[in-house]
């Protein structure tokens, strides 16, 4: 719509006709008043909603509760099929063991027992399932839990999760589990609780809502306590960092407020040690599986071979006749290597007599070759219905690449949206530029070559107009989008909803009006109105060329301010149930981007053609009606509109930048053309998990040997 203001203001300096002084002014003046009436009226509006409207109460609890529901469904069906697809429960799951952590790193326990008379030492050893017991008996109900990489903090916080969910309803008012990635989370930029707001409105983007006591629902269910925070992972926080988000916590939690946390050892204690311990959190530490859980589970997941037999048997007895000091114990002592080799020896027809030879057949081998042939074979072993060759190895270039992307990015989010980061820039930018240049001559151009013009000195005027608004727009657009700007930086998880909303509508519009940036874009529009006038003025244009180019760029930019805004408005969360999964959160973006397109399309070629219109005859001397006589503005109108929908969905959502990363990404082999399908059958796999609407690797460790260069290995 820029480009249809800057083509008309060019006219300006090429007319050299015109007609009566009064009728010029007439048009004038009902353009300025036009543009100056809009935000009186939005304004006017708003008060005289709200003059009337009765103060707003807190949210009942009610209402809360059925909130809370809501999203213990979502929590439920996200890490049930989370554990369907790593295998948790088959043939079961693999025991945890855990006993009290050092006493160094964990508070008084006056203070965890909440008394300052009780400074008994709690026993919290335990195993199996029992977490949340363990987690109950903590008077404070604050834990931490340790485990060396690999030693199953992901599952146990799973677990954990839905062990509470299953009984939410034998116990009244229980909160519910969320569980939050702490390498998320930077503490120099967002509190405790500002964070995990956000990361609720993010993941369930309808706890955005007013609570209807000036703040969401999101903040209104932490506030409340019926969220319980499940932070996993502090060693994923940056280096340097970590303390700062010890100090963070300390500070945003209240007496009362439950949480659990888990974190590799070192990486704790270097936390503590650089700022203080979690305030009344006891500490404990996984153990890992002893040689009669690798016997009771291993044998289970793969086909007898001889009688009750399998494959695992003649392993599992050299390991232990080898002892637990042996470097294949120690490697299968970690849950995330028991799945590994389970994936690549139990679910194939590999044989795992493979990791006593890699040591001249006996178990002396080192652990790091034992670790590095798991990690090696888990990809191949889980494609292994691929064909064999250039199938499987251009997956796994693919996974590598992925592994990279979000390495670069410094997060475990690997999000499809932010894929077109991986696009050059420059080609980001060349794209934009040759889209809106070339919607710009077919949108506003099609005034040159369709009108009825009575002499081709107006005709030729408004062509070069055009073509040198097109290219101007085009380089400009193009700089800012290829330097990332003006593209939204997530997915609109919204609905355009306008009914029962209007006073809602208008509220938003009115707050809008006032804020800094709106007051930038009518000096912007209006300035550069001017400037037009005042150039022409100089170039030697009579009448009140000036006023019109004033008139002409208020009227747009209120006009175009108005469809913006009304089109922001508009938007609605979508409910709880409606993302399930990043395709979902895909199509739910890419619908609400085709209508936001269709209305600010819509609505800017109505700005552009009612602005022709009012300034038409001032600036030509020749009516509207002559020019565009017959409808045939009609079809420039709907011109226009398809050339607005174009450009925003191109580079004012993130589904046209996803478009361009699609056809990039595979044209330079870096993924399959199908990149949603390759990610869903990823994490059907297991190679990859799923939080909301983004995919993590199903291990860091994964992700950093995928991301490894071949010599770094």
């Amino acid at each position: 719509m820029l480009c249809a203001a800057l083509a008309t203001s060019l006219v300006l300096l090429l007319d050299k006709g015109g007609l009566e002084q009064g009728d010029r002014i007439a048009s004038i003046t009902s353009m300025v008043l036009a543009a100056v009436s809009l935000p009186v009226t939005v304004y006017s509006a708003y008060f005289s909603i709200t003059r009337d409207r009765r103060s707003t109460t807190a949210v009942e609890a009610g209402r809360l509760d059925v909130v809370a529901d809501a999203i213990a469904d979502s929590v439920r069906a996200q890490w049930e099929s989370e554990e369907q697809i790593r295998h948790v429960h088959d043939p079961f799951p693999l025991p945890f063991r855990w006993t009290n952590s050092d006493p160094d790193i964990t508070d008084h326990w006056q203070n965890v027992n909440g008394t300052p008379d009780d400074g008994t030492a709690l026993d919290l050893a335990g195993r199996g399932d029992n977490i949340v017991d363990t987690f109950r008996r903590v008077p404070s109900r604050r834990l931490v839990v340790l485990g060396e990489a690999g030693a199953g903090k992901t599952i146990l916080t799973s677990r954990f999760a839905l062990t509470l969910l299953g009984e939410r309803g034998l116990v009244p008012g229980e909160p519910v589990p969320v569980i939050f990635s702490l390498g998320s989370w930077d503490p120099t930029l967002a509190s405790l609780r500002d964070w995990l707001t956000d990361r609720l409105v993010a993941d369930y983007p309808v706890l955005g809502r007013p609570d209807g006591a000036g703040g969401t629902l999101a903040a209104r269910l932490l506030a409340g306590r019926r969220i319980l925070p499940v932070l996993d992972g502090l060693d994923e926080v940056t280096e340097g960092m970590r303390g700062e988000v010890i100090t963070r916590i300390n500070a945003g939690m209240r007496p009362g407020d439950q949480f659990l946390l888990t974190s590799r050892p070192r990486e704790f204690r270097e936390a503590v040690e650089a700022s203080d311990v979690l305030t009344a959190a006891a500490v404990v530490r996984l153990g890992g599986l002893t040689m009669d859980d690798l016997d009771r589970y291993l044998p289970l997941t793969a086909r007898k071979v001889r009688g009750p037999l399998t494959k695992w048997h003649p392993v599992l007895e050299r390991v232990r006749s080898a002892g637990t000091g042996s470097p294949l114990f120690e490697v299968l002592s970690t849950p995330l290597m028991v799945a590994l080799a389970r994936a690549v020896f139990s679910d194939t027809d590999a044989d795992p007599a493979e990791l006593l030879a890699l040591a001249g057949g006996d178990v002396r081998g080192t652990r790091e070759v034992i670790e590095d042939r798991l990690l090696t074979g888990f990809v191949p072993a889980v494609y292994s219905d691929l064909p064999t060759g250039a199938g499987a190895e251009r997956t796994e270039r693919h996974l590598r690449f992925l592994a990279r992307h979000v390495r670069r990015l410094g997060t475990h989010d690997l999000a499809w949206w932010r894929l077109v980061l991986e696009v050059p820039r420059v080609v980001v930018g060349i794209a934009a530029a040759l889209v809106i240049t070339s919607a710009t001559w077919v949108g506003a151009g099609f005034a040159g070559w369709a009108g009825h013009w009575p002499d081709s000195a107006g005709q030729r005027a408004w062509g070069i107009a055009t073509l040198v608004a097109g290219v101007l727009c085009g380089l400009v657009g193009g700089a800012i989008v290829g330097q990332g700007h003006g593209i939204r930086p997530s997915p609109a998880r919204l609905r355009l909803r306008i009914h029962g909303r209007l006073r809602q509508i208008v509220g938003l519009l009115a707050d809008r009006l006032w804020s800094w940036r709106s007051a930038a874009w009518f000096a912007v529009w209006t300035g550069g109105g001017l400037l037009f006038g005042l150039a022409a003025s100089i170039l030697g244009e009579t009448g009140n060329v000036v006023l019109v180019g004033l008139a002409a760029g208020a009227f747009s930019g209120a006009g175009l301010w108005l469809v913006v805004a009304f089109v922001w408005a508009l938007g609605t969360p979508v409910d709880l149930t409606e993302i399930t999964s990043p395709t979902e959160l895909l199509r739910t973006d890419r619908r609400t981007a085709v209508r936001q397109g269709l209305v600010v399309g819509v609505g800017g070629s109505a700005v552009f053609w009612l602005m022709l219109l009012l300034a038409f005859e001032p600036a030509f001397g020749v009516p509207f009606e002559v020019v565009f006589s017959g409808g045939l503005w009609f079809p420039g109108f709907l011109t226009l509109a398809v050339m607005g929908l174009l450009i925003w969905l191109l580079f004012v959502t993130v589904w046209g930048p996803w478009l361009l990363a699609r056809l990039w990404l595979p044209l330079t082999g870096r993924l399959p053309s199908t990149v949603l399908a390759f990610l869903d059958d990823a994490h059907q796999r297991g190679v990859l998990r799923q939080s909301g609407g983004v995919y993590q690797f199903r291990h860091a460790r994964l992700r950093d040997y995928l991301a490894a260069a071949p010599h770094d290995r």
